[in-house]
């Protein structure tokens, strides 16, 4: 069976060997330690090629908007970035994007690396969360599923919480996508963070619940 995002984040969270730290200081983050997942993204109407579906009705409404290009392969693709509200749930925090292709370019958009930021993983893991109160800046969470094994063996067994596989996902025009990050939540007195994300201008100031 195919858990859905809810469901994922409410079983790591009893888990009691999961450990979420997930931010560092602005001038040097840590990278964090906490959840995985293997889903992909989560088509709305017409699936994508490749894309591993999801449920995205926990996403609450979209409290901004960007409209962007993205180039791959020598093309621009117009791309409209709706983010969904932010809210905690069991000690995490989900950013859920829907992304939809405004242009009319025949061509399928491969969204493969354009999100990854620095961490070269064809994942939605390039989102970062910043509070400015605290001057903090959280990374996506993920766990470590080597454990007993060398170091280097466990950092290739480490994965995301996040839409992952990116690079079998392909969008035509007029169709969307949704893709989440999980993060472990800010201080319950964080009322509101700048959401990152690679290629797109920086929601800045988002009310956090």
């Amino acid at each position: 069976m195919r858990l859905t995002r809810t469901s994922r984040i409410g079983a790591l969270a009893l888990t009691a060997a999961l450990t979420i730290t997930g931010c560092g200081a602005l001038s040097g983050p840590d990278r964090p330690d906490g959840a995985k997942t293997t889903a992909g993204a989560a088509p709305e109407n017409a699936a994508p090629e490749g894309a591993a579906p999801d449920d995205p009705s926990d996403v609450g409404v979209i409290v901004a908007t960007r409209d962007v290009e993205i180039s791959r392969g020598g093309k621009a693709f117009s791309v409209r970035v709706e983010l969904g509200q932010l809210r905690r749930r069991d000690g995490f925090v989900t950013v859920n994007v829907k992304l939809t292709r405004t242009d009319q370019d025949a061509t399928s958009w491969q969204v493969g690396e354009a999100f990854q930021g620095d961490t070269i993983s064809l994942t939605f893991a390039g989102v970062t969360l910043v509070d400015r109160k605290n001057r903090k800046r959280y990374l996506v969470a993920r766990v470590n599923a080597g454990a007993g094994r060398t170091q280097a063996n466990q950092a290739e067994r480490e994965e995301y919480l996040a839409s992952s596989d990116l690079s079998s996902v392909f969008v035509r025009p007029g169709q969307s996508i949704w893709l989440y990050a999980t993060f472990g939540a800010p201080p319950d007195d964080v009322t509101a963070v700048d959401v990152v994300i690679p290629r797109v201008p920086v929601f800045e100031n988002v009310p956090l619940g």
